[in-house]
């Protein structure tokens, strides 16, 4: 399934994320291993900074590339559901018995950037979702086209090359499902059911 390449600026944040961080937690861990082997107490302060340093080393290294997309997300059509990946998030499969409707989100930029009505509207249906105690898992590449997969109480955010492509060949699995296409310009906002 043809996906849209990552943002750039999400590419150099994933880059500087790792390229800062693991430097910084292998020597972190150097210096905290040669203070272990010089004998230092467990409940000494220098033991408690160098522990907490690590552990900030760590999250900022793993956690933090887990928790935002700053690599590359892919998608296949499988015979059960539709496998998701990322890099430092493993592959998940969303079946298709669990997918409810979709939403497919497109931010036309030939004339201008989205007005802010456009934005706010699209802002407010996200929050919609979340108030109806929906979570959010982002795996989308780019912000200009964004499906949601609205499955159970989750919300899978992609970002397909063809989306309507990908919903058709979605429906041809799913069977009938509704999906709802906004689509953000300059003048406003267009909706239309698919």
């Amino acid at each position: 399934m043809p996906v849209l390449e990552l943002v750039s600026r999400r590419r150099y944040l994933g880059y500087v994320i790792l390229l800062m961080n693991l430097p910084l937690l292998v020597w972190n861990a150097y210096r905290f291993a040669l203070d272990l082997s010089t004998g230092i107490r467990w409940n000494s302060s220098d033991f408690l900074a160098n522990a907490i340093i690590i552990a900030t080393s760590c999250a900022m290294t793993f956690i933090l590339p887990f928790m935002i997309p700053v690599f590359k997300s892919r998608y296949w059509l499988t015979d059960d559901g539709i496998k998701i990946s990322r890099f430092f998030r493993g592959t998940t499969n969303v079946p298709y018995s669990s997918i409810a409707r979709t939403e497919i989100y497109l931010k036309i930029q030939r004339d201008g950037k989205p007005s802010s009505e456009a934005m706010q509207y699209a802002k407010e249906a996200a929050s919609q979702l979340r108030k109806g105690g929906f979570k959010f898992t982002d795996y989308t590449n780019d912000d200009t086209t964004i499906v949601l997969l609205i499955s159970e109480r989750r919300v899978y955010l992609l970002s397909p090359k063809y989306p309507k492509a990908f919903v058709q060949k979605l429906r041809k699995r799913v069977g009938k499902l509704p999906v709802k296409m906004v689509e953000l310009t300059h003048k406003g906002k267009r909706i239309r059911e698919i």
